[in-house]
Formats: structure tokens, sequence, C-alpha cells
């Protein structure tokens, strides 16, 4: 290959093309001197230059070295050590060369394949080589010149090259491909296939020279010749000014003589251009007396933009801080709902990550009952331009957040999307405090009518109790009717202390504590609401451990718990059904605990009003009670240093679990074992 002379066009072809480089590097010089004033001395940098993974001898990768090496390299080396820069290489396929340029993973491309030459995204840089495509025929084949003889012959070619095109009628062809040049060839030279069409004549004899292919011959005119130059983005005219007057010097000092030789073994012939040196020199000396005036003016526009910029850095800090250090939540919607922006304030509450919380919409991060009308409120905000209402935020950890939300819509651009900006301010303390404050003053009125009316039912319960334990006195040959005055009178009793409770609720005092039978006292609570279990079919079970456990309370207290829990869970079922009562001994975190549970197969509790269950005067059921029932209940577990909580699932029922702590706790027997519970 280095002994191959250059053929008579690809001679005139240097020297057109020498001649528009010398133009280019008379503006790159004068551009230069631009630039030269405004601009300060920057450090050395790098400049990423892409070409063809196999196109010897102008780019190729050496397979046995793996260095990339050609023509093209050379000269980009030249190129890049002449403008001050290092060069990193990167070879690739033709396909994928304008991407890597157009998205900026490289700054230019070396060896400019043939498709690139009309893209109006890119500038060129064109030095003095020209691309001849030409055919290679087997020297058997004597009918094949030129695309036309094609017909009637194989035709070996390279999986997808772009010859093709070149070839006006394909009919009667019958084509080969071949994963490379080399392999295309090796078919011609055996004899499989007629014709090469080649990318590049230099290329391919370059090829047939390396292995020794001795049944290939080059036949007619070049089926199409262009430029093999240099290509950049058309926004990076810059480099293109700094290649090009780095071009203009290694001509000058006969550094691109030198590698053309190395590549293709002879020097570039030049037209004589010296007289127009002259010419231009006067011409150029006008150009930049006009560009001073132009550089001056320049200057004092970079000065006036730099300080436009200023002010709207500062501007849009100023709005980020405001954003950022806000003590409300802060989110920037779109008009479907998706979270464009959170502050840090609305991150740290809610406890989400910035990533987390940008993929979610506005409606995920309320309470699900509130999602609907989020929604709703949107759409009216996006349609009227501006809206207030109250939601409830749920934390990623769970927590209920009560917020007031205001929101008001951003006009942008014309183009851009419409955003609106939701401020949303943390009221939960203040509806906390507002329910305290309305369940005081409930308590304060149940207190005022306890008292009203205490006298008025202390006085029949006394005639009840009395004439009860007279009638006790005598002697009752029925024993049905004597359990039924004793549970009158017991009951009655019971009905007193329930009033002093109610009088106890604004003058809070410790239950009067005693041993109990806490078994004996659920079996006999069962047996006071064996009526209402029986009018409704409800089946009871117990499991209870094998030994007694005596319990340090108030009995009375106890048994009004015991009762209130198993009335509500009869309430809920309205047929049948099965209450399971549990009661057991577990070590938690090496403390031991007494826990009981009460089992329904009800209807079940909402989850919206899991958390309201125990305030008082709340209650489901409109028509019936007063909403005391577990309110009381939790009173009396809370005077016995115990828990009470609850969990429910709609349509299938209830549980609720009562503990309390080891020191109101004792077994009667020495040794009793745990009972865990199922």
């Amino acid at each position: 290959m280095g002994c191959k002379a250059v053929n008579t066009k690809e001679k005139e072809g240097g020297i057109y093309y020498a001649n528009r480089l010398i133009v280019k590097l008379i503006i790159g010089t004068v551009c230069s001197c631009i630039l030269f004033f405004p601009a300060t001395i920057q450090s050395k940098k790098v400049l990423r230059a892409g070409g063809l993974r196999a196109l010897p001898p102008f780019a190729f990768v050496d397979k046995r070295s793996g260095v990339y090496r050609g023509f093209s390299v050379d000269l980009a080396k030249l190129l890049a050590g002449t403008t001050g820069a290092r060069i990193k290489f990167h070879a690739m396929e033709s396909a994928k060369l304008e991407e890597a340029l157009v998205k900026g993973k490289i700054d230019f491309i070396i060896g400019v394949p043939n498709k690139f030459i009309s893209n109006t995204n890119m500038q060129f840089l064109e030095p003095t080589i020209l691309l001849e495509r030409k055919l290679f025929v087997h020297d058997c084949c004597v009918t094949v010149t030129c695309v036309k003889d094609l017909p009637g012959h194989t035709v070996a070619i390279e999986k997808g090259s772009e010859v093709l095109d070149l070839i006006p009628d394909k009919k009667s062809i019958e084509f080969i491909e071949a994963e490379s040049p080399e392999k295309a060839l090796k078919l011609v030279d055996s004899g499989e296939a007629d014709v090469y069409i080649s990318p590049s004549g230099l290329s391919t004899t370059y090829f047939i020279q390396k292995n020794h292919f001795e049944n290939i011959k080059e036949v007619g005119l070049p089926i199409e010749t262009i430029p093999f130059g240099v290509a950049v983005r058309k926004d990076s005219s810059t480099l293109l000014t700094e290649l090009s007057v780095a071009f203009g010097k290694i001509l000058e000092n006969k550094s691109y003589d030198t590698i053309y030789r190395k590549w293709f073994g002879q020097g570039i012939q030049f037209m004589e251009w010296q007289k127009y040196v002259k010419i231009v020199i006067g011409a150029v000396g006008l150009f930049i007396t006009i560009l001073l005036i132009f550089v001056f003016w320049t200057r004092t526009l970079k000065r006036k933009v730099l300080k436009i910029t200023r002010d709207l850095q500062r501007s849009k800090q100023k709005y980020k801080d405001l954003i950022q250090f806000s003590p409300e939540m802060i989110h920037q919607i779109s008009s479907d709902g998706r979270i464009v922006l959170a502050n840090r304030v609305a991150l740290q509450r809610l406890g989400y990550k910035k990533q987390e919380i940008l993929s979610l919409r506005v409606s995920d991060l309320v309470a699900k009952e509130c999602r609907h009308e989020l929604e709703s409120f949107i759409q009216s905000v996006f349609r009227v331009g501006r809206g207030e209402k109250e939601f409830i935020f749920q934390a990623k950890d769970g927590r209920r957040i009560h917020v007031e939300m205001s929101i008001t819509t951003m006009k942008g651009l014309e183009d851009s999307e419409e955003l609106a900006c939701c401020f949303s301010r943390d009221i939960t303390d203040r509806r906390r405090l507002e329910e305290e404050l309305i369940q005081s003053e409930r308590l304060a009125i149940m207190g005022e009518m306890a008292a009203g009316i205490a006298h008025e039912i202390n006085n029949p319960l006394g005639i009840i109790m009395a004439n009860t334990e007279e009638a006790l006195s005598y002697d009752q040959k029925d024993e049905g009717i004597y359990e039924n005055l004793v549970a009158i009178g017991r009951n009655a009793e019971r009905a007193g202390k329930f009033i002093d409770d109610l009088l106890s609720f604004t003058r809070p005092a410790a239950p009067s504590k005693a041993s109990i039978n806490l078994i004996e006292l659920i079996e006999e609570s069962l047996s006071l609401l064996k009526q209402q279990l029986k009018q409704k079919r409800i089946r009871v079970e117990k499991q209870f451990p094998e030994k007694p456990v005596i319990f340090e309370g108030d009995d009375n207290q106890i048994q009004q718990l015991l009762i209130n829990l198993i009335l509500n869970s009869i309430q809920a079922m309205p047929q049948k059904g099965r209450i399971c009562i549990r009661v057991g001994l577990n070590r938690i975190n090496g403390t031991e605990k007494i826990r009981m549970e009460i089992e329904d197969t009800g209807v079940g509790i909402p989850e919206k009003d899991l958390s309201r269950i125990f305030d008082p005067f709340f209650t489901a059921r409109k028509s019936k009670g007063f909403g005391l029932g577990l309110f009381i209940s939790r009173r009396i577990v809370e005077k016995h240093n115990g828990t009470i909580r609850v969990e429910s699932t709609i349509g299938q029922g209830t549980i609720i679990i009562i503990e309390f702590p080891a020191q109101v706790m004792l077994v009667s027997e020495a040794g009793a074992r745990h009972v865990p519970l199922a």
C-alpha cells in the first residue's frame, strides 16, 4: 500500500481542497485575533475524537497491538497538539458516530463517512483527501467496468454498507453480505463472487496487499468521489475555527505532508497560492480594524449580560430560599396532580426522600378517605385559579397530619405546562386542642347532669335495694326467684356505683382494689347477659388457664368494663355469631402481664373511626347509646394502670385487647404456668 500512487483526480482534488483550506486558515487567524482580547488563557483541555473502527489506512484498530492507528488518527493528533490540547479517541461503527457527536459524547469526527456530508447539523473541515468508491472484480470477469454492468453477476458487499445506494438497478443482481471488507474480498478472490463494491479504493488496495489476494483487479472509473475530512457540531464554531487554524499551521510546517507520505507513499501537490497573499493581507488589515471596533462593543455588551445574569441568579436564589426555608409545607403540582417540587419542611414532616416524593401525586399524600375530594378540589383550582380547604395528610410512617391547604395557579410561558403552588399549614395541634376543648365542655356538662340526676336516681335505687334485701330475708323455696333477687340487688348496687363514676369524671379518684377472681368475674358477667346472648343465638367460646387468676382491682369497675365490652360485641352481630374470650399470662420483654382478648365476628369498625372510638359521646350507632361505653372502659383500664386497644376488619369482626402490668396481678397458686394466647 505504501508504494501505490494517487491518480490524477486525487491530485486535482487535493489542490482544490488545499486552496479552500488556505482561505479558512486566514479566516481562522482573524477569528483567533478577535478571541485573543476578551479571552483568558485556559488550561490544557482534552478533545474527544470519534473515528471509524475499521477503514484502513484511514483509521483502524490494530488487531495485534490493539492500538488505534491510521492517517486520520495521526492527523487528529497533529490538530489537537497544535491547539494545545490533549486528545482521546473513541473508535466505533459508522452508525454510532453521528449519535455520539450530537449527544456531546465526542467533540469531533475524524474521517467523515458519506452519509454525514449532507447533514445540516454539522460543519466540516475538509483536508486534501478524496474518498473514491470503486469496483474490484475477479481476474476472470471481463464484462464489468461500471455499475450498469452488474446485473447478472454476483456482488459481495459488507453488511450495512451504504454503497447499495449507488446502484440504480438492483434487479438480476445476486448480493452476498460479508462481515468485513476482507471477507468480501476473499469471496471475490476465491471466485465465489464476481464483483466487490469498495467504499474506498485506497482502503481496498490496502486489504488486497495485506492479505496477498492475487486474483482481484481494479476496473473502471470511480463510482463516487467524496471528501474525507473532519466534522464538528453546528454549534461548535469555535472548535472548527481552532481546528482550521491548526490545519493551516501543519500545512505550513510540512507536518501534514509527512503523515500523508507515511500512509499513502507521496507528498501533496498544491497550486501556487502566494500570488493571493498580498491581496488577502490587505483585506485582512481592513477587516481587523473593523472587527476591533466590534470587539469593544462586544465586551461592553458582555458586561451588561453578565450583570443581568447575576441579577437573575440572585433572584432565583431568593425564590429557592423562600420555598425551602418556609415553615409551611409547599408543593408545586401539575394539573393532573403530579408533584413537581417539594420543600424541605414537606420532606421532613411527611418522611419522604426527594426522589420518592417526586414520583407521587399529591393525592397519594392524603388519607384514603380524602383522595377523591382532593382530586376534585385540584380540578376546581385549575379552573378557578385558587382555593382553600382542610385535608388530612398521611405521612410515610402512617402518621395523620391535619392541614389547611391553600392552592393558587402559576401562570408561566405559553408553551410551558400550567402549574399550581400548594401551601399546607399543619393544624394538627390546633385541631387536637379544639377537640380537647369540646370534650372538656362535654365532660363539664355531663358532670353537671350527673350531679343533678344523682339524687333522683339514688332514691329509687335505695328503695329497690331495700325491698330486695327484705325479700331475700324470707325463705325462698324457688331457687330461680332467689337468684333473680340476688341479681337485682347486685345490679342496683352496680347502678349506684355507675352514678358515682359519672360524678368522679370531674373529681378523679383511685379505685378501691381488692383481690378478685378474674375468671369467675367473667363467668358472672356472661350470666348477666345470657338473655341477650340467647336472643341473638350467639355462641360463646372461652379459653382460660387451668388455674385461677386472682386479679387485684375494683370488682365493680372490672365487671362494668367486661359488661360494656361484651355488650358491644353482642350489638355488633345482627343474628348468630361467635364471641371468644381468652385470658392468659404472658412474658413480654422480661415483664409478666395479664392479657385478655374479647373477639367477635361482627360487622367490624371502619378504619377512619378506630382512632375515635374511645372519645366521649362518639358512637357509630346513631339511634342507640350515648357514646360513653368505651370511654368509660378506657378510664377503668387506665385507673388500673393497664392498656386497651382495638383491632378490627370490616365484615370480619373486632378484637379488643386489654393488658395489665405485673404489679397489679397475682396468681393464686405458686408456680402457675404461663398460658400463651393463640
